[in-house]
Protein backbone atom coordinates (compact mmCIF):
# COMPACT_ATOMS: atom_id res chain seq x y z
CA UNK A 1 0.00 0.00 0.00
CA UNK A 2 1.13 3.44 -0.97
CA UNK A 3 1.71 6.42 1.58
CA UNK A 4 1.20 5.63 5.29
CA UNK A 5 -1.15 3.38 6.87
CA UNK A 6 -3.69 4.19 9.29
CA UNK A 7 -2.15 2.52 12.24
CA UNK A 8 1.18 4.46 10.53
CA UNK A 9 -0.67 7.58 10.84
CA UNK A 10 -2.01 7.26 14.76
CA UNK A 11 1.31 5.98 16.07
CA UNK A 12 3.35 9.08 14.51
CA UNK A 13 0.44 11.75 16.00
CA UNK A 14 1.17 10.19 19.26
CA UNK A 15 5.07 9.69 18.90
CA UNK A 16 4.65 13.43 18.47
CA UNK A 17 2.70 13.77 21.70
CA UNK A 18 -0.59 14.53 20.13
CA UNK A 19 -3.89 12.57 21.02
CA UNK A 20 -5.72 10.54 18.95
CA UNK A 21 -8.14 12.72 18.37
CA UNK A 22 -6.37 16.30 18.65
CA UNK A 23 -8.30 18.68 20.62
CA UNK A 24 -9.07 22.43 18.95
CA UNK A 25 -11.91 24.93 20.35
CA UNK A 26 -14.43 25.23 17.36
CA UNK A 27 -13.61 29.69 18.01
CA UNK A 28 -13.27 31.65 15.97
CA UNK A 29 -13.95 29.75 12.74
CA UNK A 30 -10.42 29.77 11.75
CA UNK A 31 -10.07 27.13 14.88
CA UNK A 32 -12.84 25.08 13.38
CA UNK A 33 -10.86 25.02 10.10
CA UNK A 34 -7.58 24.12 11.33
CA UNK A 35 -9.38 21.05 13.42
CA UNK A 36 -10.99 19.60 10.31
CA UNK A 37 -7.68 19.80 8.63
CA UNK A 38 -5.92 18.36 11.66
CA UNK A 39 -8.69 15.28 11.95
CA UNK A 40 -8.92 15.05 8.10
CA UNK A 41 -4.85 14.65 7.93
CA UNK A 42 -5.15 11.07 6.92
CA UNK A 43 -7.65 11.27 4.04
CA UNK A 44 -5.94 13.95 2.70
CA UNK A 45 -2.47 12.08 2.98
CA UNK A 46 -3.59 8.98 1.71
CA UNK A 47 -7.04 8.59 0.40
CA UNK A 48 -6.27 5.04 -0.55
CA UNK A 49 -5.32 3.84 2.95
CA UNK A 50 -8.56 5.34 4.60
CA UNK A 51 -10.71 4.45 1.89
CA UNK A 52 -9.68 1.04 2.14
CA UNK A 53 -10.14 1.01 6.28
CA UNK A 54 -13.44 2.04 5.39
CA UNK A 55 -14.26 -0.46 3.19
CA UNK A 56 -12.66 -3.25 5.01
CA UNK A 57 -14.20 -2.25 8.52
CA UNK A 58 -11.48 -0.29 10.09
CA UNK A 59 -12.91 3.18 10.39
CA UNK A 60 -12.53 2.91 14.29
CA UNK A 61 -9.55 4.63 13.84
CA UNK A 62 -10.66 7.42 11.23
CA UNK A 63 -12.40 10.61 12.54
CA UNK A 64 -15.20 12.10 11.62
CA UNK A 65 -14.18 14.80 9.35
CA UNK A 66 -12.01 12.33 7.74
CA UNK A 67 -15.11 10.33 6.67
CA UNK A 68 -16.85 13.24 5.79
CA UNK A 69 -13.93 14.19 3.80
CA UNK A 70 -14.01 10.42 1.73
CA UNK A 71 -18.22 11.53 1.59
CA UNK A 72 -17.78 14.24 -0.41
CA UNK A 73 -15.09 12.86 -2.82
CA UNK A 74 -17.37 9.84 -3.36
CA UNK A 75 -20.43 11.27 -3.92
CA UNK A 76 -19.06 14.01 -5.90
CA UNK A 77 -18.05 11.28 -8.63
CA UNK A 78 -21.23 10.16 -8.83
CA UNK A 79 -22.61 12.75 -9.26
CA UNK A 80 -20.55 13.67 -12.14
CA UNK A 81 -21.64 10.43 -13.51
CA UNK A 82 -24.79 11.27 -12.98
CA UNK A 83 -24.08 14.52 -15.23
CA UNK A 84 -22.96 13.08 -17.64
CA UNK A 85 -26.45 11.83 -19.30
CA UNK A 86 -27.07 15.52 -19.96
CA UNK A 87 -23.32 16.83 -20.45
CA UNK A 88 -21.70 19.67 -20.09
CA UNK A 89 -22.16 22.04 -17.02
CA UNK A 90 -24.61 19.51 -15.32
CA UNK A 91 -21.97 17.53 -14.91
CA UNK A 92 -19.80 19.75 -12.70
CA UNK A 93 -23.17 20.81 -11.10
CA UNK A 94 -24.33 17.29 -10.07
CA UNK A 95 -20.54 16.71 -9.11
CA UNK A 96 -21.01 19.71 -6.81
CA UNK A 97 -24.75 18.87 -5.51
CA UNK A 98 -23.92 15.43 -4.58
CA UNK A 99 -21.69 15.72 -1.50
CA UNK A 100 -23.99 18.84 -0.49
CA UNK A 101 -27.19 16.52 -0.72
CA UNK A 102 -24.89 13.70 1.41
CA UNK A 103 -23.40 15.60 4.10
CA UNK A 104 -27.05 17.89 4.62
CA UNK A 105 -28.93 15.02 5.04
CA UNK A 106 -26.34 13.43 7.67
CA UNK A 107 -26.54 16.93 9.46
CA UNK A 108 -29.93 16.71 9.51
CA UNK A 109 -30.60 13.06 10.17
CA UNK A 110 -27.46 12.65 12.83
CA UNK A 111 -29.84 15.40 14.76
CA UNK A 112 -32.71 13.47 14.89
CA UNK A 113 -30.71 10.27 15.86
CA UNK A 114 -28.77 11.88 18.35
CA UNK A 115 -32.28 12.48 20.19
CA UNK A 116 -33.20 9.18 20.36
CA UNK A 117 -29.83 7.48 21.01
CA UNK A 118 -28.53 10.27 23.33
CA UNK A 119 -29.62 7.82 26.56
CA UNK A 120 -27.51 5.35 25.30
CA UNK A 121 -24.69 6.70 22.79
CA UNK A 122 -22.84 9.94 23.47
CA UNK A 123 -23.10 12.62 20.69
CA UNK A 124 -20.03 11.70 19.37
CA UNK A 125 -20.41 8.21 18.76
CA UNK A 126 -23.09 8.64 17.34
CA UNK A 127 -21.62 11.06 14.57
CA UNK A 128 -19.01 8.84 14.48
CA UNK A 129 -21.21 5.72 13.36
CA UNK A 130 -23.44 8.03 11.62
CA UNK A 131 -20.42 9.55 9.65
CA UNK A 132 -18.94 5.88 8.71
CA UNK A 133 -22.22 4.77 7.27
CA UNK A 134 -22.91 7.26 5.19
CA UNK A 135 -19.53 7.50 3.96
CA UNK A 136 -19.26 3.84 3.38
CA UNK A 137 -22.38 4.32 1.06
CA UNK A 138 -21.42 7.24 -0.89
CA UNK A 139 -17.75 5.03 -1.30
CA UNK A 140 -20.30 2.39 -2.99
CA UNK A 141 -22.20 4.98 -5.33
CA UNK A 142 -18.09 6.14 -6.37
CA UNK A 143 -17.39 2.41 -6.99
CA UNK A 144 -20.03 2.44 -9.01
CA UNK A 145 -19.88 5.66 -10.80
CA UNK A 146 -17.91 4.03 -13.83
CA UNK A 147 -21.04 2.15 -14.76
CA UNK A 148 -23.63 4.34 -14.04
CA UNK A 149 -21.18 6.88 -16.62
CA UNK A 150 -21.06 4.43 -18.99
CA UNK A 151 -24.65 3.55 -18.88
CA UNK A 152 -25.43 7.51 -18.93
CA UNK A 153 -23.21 8.13 -22.04
CA UNK A 154 -24.43 5.21 -23.88
CA UNK A 155 -28.12 6.18 -23.82
CA UNK A 156 -30.31 7.63 -26.68
CA UNK A 157 -31.09 11.25 -26.50
CA UNK A 158 -33.32 11.72 -26.23
CA UNK A 159 -35.45 8.58 -25.30
CA UNK A 160 -37.77 7.61 -23.20
CA UNK A 161 -36.72 4.40 -22.81
CA UNK A 162 -33.46 5.14 -21.96
CA UNK A 163 -34.14 7.61 -19.94
CA UNK A 164 -36.01 5.13 -17.67
CA UNK A 165 -33.68 2.63 -17.96
CA UNK A 166 -31.18 4.86 -16.20
CA UNK A 167 -33.26 6.07 -13.42
CA UNK A 168 -33.56 2.06 -12.72
CA UNK A 169 -30.08 2.15 -12.94
CA UNK A 170 -29.79 5.04 -10.56
CA UNK A 171 -32.47 3.46 -8.15
CA UNK A 172 -30.15 0.17 -7.85
CA UNK A 173 -26.89 1.88 -7.14
CA UNK A 174 -28.30 3.89 -4.75
CA UNK A 175 -30.27 1.09 -2.94
CA UNK A 176 -27.07 -0.62 -2.49
CA UNK A 177 -25.09 1.84 -1.13
CA UNK A 178 -27.47 2.61 1.00
CA UNK A 179 -27.88 -1.27 2.33
CA UNK A 180 -24.15 -0.91 2.61
CA UNK A 181 -24.41 2.28 4.97
CA UNK A 182 -27.33 0.67 6.92
CA UNK A 183 -25.47 -2.80 7.44
CA UNK A 184 -22.63 -0.68 8.68
CA UNK A 185 -24.37 1.64 11.08
CA UNK A 186 -26.02 -1.97 12.82
CA UNK A 187 -22.80 -3.07 12.98
CA UNK A 188 -21.74 -0.13 15.49
CA UNK A 189 -24.45 0.81 17.06
CA UNK A 190 -25.62 -2.46 17.81
CA UNK A 191 -29.49 -1.78 18.32
CA UNK A 192 -32.43 -2.78 16.16
CA UNK A 193 -34.47 -0.14 17.21
CA UNK A 194 -31.50 2.79 16.36
CA UNK A 195 -31.19 0.87 12.99
CA UNK A 196 -34.42 1.20 11.82
CA UNK A 197 -35.01 4.68 12.84
CA UNK A 198 -32.00 5.75 11.20
CA UNK A 199 -33.44 4.29 7.98
CA UNK A 200 -36.61 5.98 8.49
CA UNK A 201 -35.37 9.29 9.48
CA UNK A 202 -32.51 9.13 6.76
CA UNK A 203 -35.33 8.27 4.16
CA UNK A 204 -37.38 11.04 4.42
CA UNK A 205 -35.06 13.36 5.16
CA UNK A 206 -33.00 12.27 1.98
CA UNK A 207 -35.87 12.04 -0.65
CA UNK A 208 -37.07 15.50 0.45
CA UNK A 209 -33.77 16.80 0.11
CA UNK A 210 -33.08 15.84 -2.96
CA UNK A 211 -36.49 17.43 -4.13
CA UNK A 212 -34.88 20.50 -2.79
CA UNK A 213 -31.79 19.99 -5.10
CA UNK A 214 -33.22 18.99 -8.43
CA UNK A 215 -32.84 18.27 -10.95
CA UNK A 216 -30.35 15.59 -10.94
CA UNK A 217 -30.92 14.27 -14.39
CA UNK A 218 -32.29 16.26 -16.86
CA UNK A 219 -34.64 14.84 -19.46
CA UNK A 220 -34.77 17.63 -21.42
CA UNK A 221 -31.22 18.35 -21.75
CA UNK A 222 -31.13 21.57 -20.34
CA UNK A 223 -27.90 22.17 -17.48
CA UNK A 224 -28.60 25.87 -17.18
CA UNK A 225 -30.09 25.82 -14.33
CA UNK A 226 -27.79 25.22 -11.22
CA UNK A 227 -30.31 25.23 -8.64
CA UNK A 228 -33.83 26.59 -9.24
CA UNK A 229 -34.79 26.82 -5.38
CA UNK A 230 -37.76 29.36 -5.58
CA UNK A 231 -39.21 26.93 -7.68
CA UNK A 232 -38.06 23.58 -5.75
CA UNK A 233 -39.84 25.18 -2.51
CA UNK A 234 -43.11 24.91 -4.43
CA UNK A 235 -44.54 21.08 -3.37
CA UNK A 236 -42.72 18.46 -2.10
CA UNK A 237 -41.02 14.58 -3.09
CA UNK A 238 -44.32 12.45 -1.24
CA UNK A 239 -46.67 14.99 -2.80
CA UNK A 240 -45.02 14.27 -6.20
CA UNK A 241 -45.19 10.55 -5.84
CA UNK A 242 -49.06 10.86 -4.16
CA UNK A 243 -49.45 12.92 -7.38
CA UNK A 244 -47.68 10.21 -9.46
CA UNK A 245 -49.87 7.39 -7.91
CA UNK A 246 -53.02 9.27 -8.59
CA UNK A 247 -52.70 9.85 -11.91
CA UNK A 248 -51.98 6.02 -12.28
CA UNK A 249 -54.93 5.12 -10.86
CA UNK A 250 -57.41 7.56 -12.37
Amino acid sequence: MRGISIRSWIQDRQARGSKKFPEAPLTPSRNVIKYFVMQSEVAIKDPHAALFALLRGRAAALPAPALLLLAAGCAAAFGAAVGSYTGGMQILYAAVKMPLYFLSTLGISFAALHVLAASRLPAGETLKAASEAVALTAAALGGLAPVVAFVSLSCRRPDQASYTFLILVLTASVAIGGLAGVARLHARIASPGLTVAWVVIYQFTGAQMAWLLKPWVSYTFKADRFLPLHENLHGNFYESIFGVLRSLLS
